[in-house]
């Protein structure tokens, strides 16, 4: 160990001095075998408290120290203060190593290929997991988190002497096309002195150029003094070209029935679209208002206008004509009626009076724009009372009913029951317990220029089942891409026949349950049905 030179502090822990002997070898290792030491080293987060460093320089993406060094190899500490990040980069002149990292990380890696730079995955890491390093390493790092810090320990090893292991690291603007060289910290927004060259380097594909966008503006906000640059990176950002480039991506990405082929690839395109929905936000002030907010404004292009024309017309046609259902005569509520969009069709179509309908949802959003079309109040299925009103039929379209607490699902429908007059209806379509089969990705609206990403999923909750989906909208009706991460829905995915038991008990009488789009009937004993949509028809007895 004559060679090597202690860095920072002359008096190392004992699990770093495990660490660096196990290091001294014939210096050909693999990532993996770093890996292997690091575990068996056991360094934890308090051997690494002297190399800490969260009082670094807001210019720099995290605070980075040399705890080791030798002809060989390097170690280093890096602190990430909340919204640190590095920059796209490689490792230098690094053939092996590896990080071992004390907290919530955002990791993501990339491969170069014709000129252009993808985005392989992207993906949170738990606190106490290594990633190993090799020399075809491009990744990223940092710290989503809000509040927490965090450090990580370093490791980067070469197979022949080198003064600096990561000297003439490459840093990948993909943005412009560049690849900086650089000896220290693979920072945004170096300086000049800081970079040794500057090359010609691949430019990002669609993810990867948006999601590097958003962190050089994270970055310019948190050096202040930018705003010039923040305003025109923005404007590069939500660019209304974008819709072309967006659809391109979805189109590789996706097969001929929405339905991703890539599930990492997927996961990682909407960790950047809600990075950019972040940005936005931000700038909007959005925070404080109604959830359903945007979405409501979204809702008729890109689910009311679609789910109207390709079934729910369809089957309140066909109920009509089959049950002999004069609509024009009947008084009629609306339950979770959201924008109004069915029942002002059915206003026209049936030529139903304004007077005789009315709607009501849980969302203000929605009935604000409900009540440009109809007679709406913000209001709860849970709440119905009789005494107030009753009608002649309760409509419930798009499954609401499976959006209540599924503990009072069959309550709800007994208070629907209650306000419906005798011999009054119910009609209301629900989704079967295995709709994941059909639910696409990606839906659009019938012009092309809203694009809802959704991640499905099913999730168990005190012995129940629910279709859980994650989702983003990306809006070009008014020019430039506006996107708007829209959470976590969940929907109750109970069997069709404890709904059609609940009706029967409710309603005192037969009820029909009805494929929603072949609109056959769907017998007893079925669990579900080819569209995995079902609409239930029931009259009080």
């Amino acid at each position: 160990m004559t060679e090597s030179v202690a860095a920072q502090k002359p008096t190392l822990p004992p699990s770093l001095k495990k660490l660096i002997e196990a290091l001294h070898g014939e210096y050909h290792y693999k990532p993996a075998d770093i890996a292997r030491v690091l575990r068996e080293s056991h360094v934890q987060e308090e051997d690494l408290k002297p190399w800490m460093d969260f009082n670094h320089a807001d210019r720099d993406g995290y605070g980075r120290k040399l705890v080791y060094k030798s002809p060989y190899f390097e170690v280093m500490v890096m602190s990430w203060k909340p919204g640190d990040f590095s920059a796209i980069h490689d490792h230098g002149h690094t053939q092996w190593g590896a990080v071992k990292i004390f907290g919530p990380a955002e990791h993501a890696t990339f491969r170069v290929e014709d000129d252009r730079i993808y985005t392989l995955a992207r993906w949170r890491v738990k606190p106490g997991d290594i990633v190993g390093v090799g020399h075809s390493l491009i990744h990223q790092m940092g710290n989503p988190e809000k509040e927490q810090s965090f450090i990580s320990l370093h490791v980067y090893g070469d197979f022949q002497k080198r003064n600096s292991i990561t000297g003439d690291a490459r840093i990948f603007d993909v943005d412009r096309g560049e690849i900086q060289r650089v000896d220290g910290g693979v920072f945004y927004h170096l300086s000049a002195d800081a970079i040794q060259s500057v090359e010609k380097g691949p430019y990002g594909d669609f993810p990867t150029q948006l999601r590097n966008r958003m962190e050089k503006i994270r970055r310019w906000e948190k050096i202040g003094g930018h705003e010039k640059e923040i305003s025109e990176m923005k404007a590069r950002a939500f660019h209304s070209a974008h819709l072309k480039e967006l659809r391109q991506t979805l189109d590789i990405q996706l097969d001929e029935h929405g339905h991703a082929l890539n599930s990492s690839y997927w996961k990682m395109l909407n960790t950047e679209m809600i990075v950019a929905a972040e940005c936005q936000k931000e700038d909007s002030a959005e925070a404080g208002e109604d959830k359903f907010h945007k979405y409501a404004e979204l809702y008729d292009e890109l689910i009311g206008r679609t789910s109207l024309n390709s079934f729910i017309a369809d089957y309140l046609d066909w109920l009509s004509r089959k049950h002999g259902l004069d609509f024009q005569e009947m008084r009629m509520i609306s339950l979770g009626c959201g924008t109004g969009l069915v029942e002002a069709y059915m206003m026209e179509h049936y030529q139903i009076p304004k007077e005789q309908m009315y709607g009501i949802d849980i969302s203000e959003a929605m009935v604000h724009e409900a009540g440009k079309r109809m007679n709406a109040d913000v209001g709860d299925v849970l709440t119905l009372d009789p005494e107030i009103d009753t009608w002649d039929l309760a409509y419930s379209g798009l499954n609401v009913f499976q959006y209540l607490d599924f503990r009072r699902i069959q309550e709800a429908i007994e208070k629907t029951a209650a306000i419906v007059k005798p011999g009054g209806y119910f009609i209301g379509d629900f989704i079967t317990p295995d709709h994941i089969r059909w639910y696409p990705n990606v839906m659009s609206s019938g012009n092309g220029r809203v694009i809802s990403l959704r991640t499905p999923s099913l999730v168990e909750q005190e012995g129940r089942i629910f279709q859980e989906s994650e989702i983003t909208n990306v809006s070009f009706l008014n020019g430039e891409m506006e996107v708007h991460y829209s959470g976590k829905h969940k929907r109750f995915l109970p069997p069709i026949h404890r709904i059609r038991k609940y009706f029967e008990e409710a309603f005192g009488s037969e009820v029909h349950l009805y494929d929603a789009k072949s609109l056959e009937e769907i017998p007893e004993w079925a669990d579900s049905c080819a569209s995995t949509r079902y609409v239930v028809l029931a009259r009080k007895q």
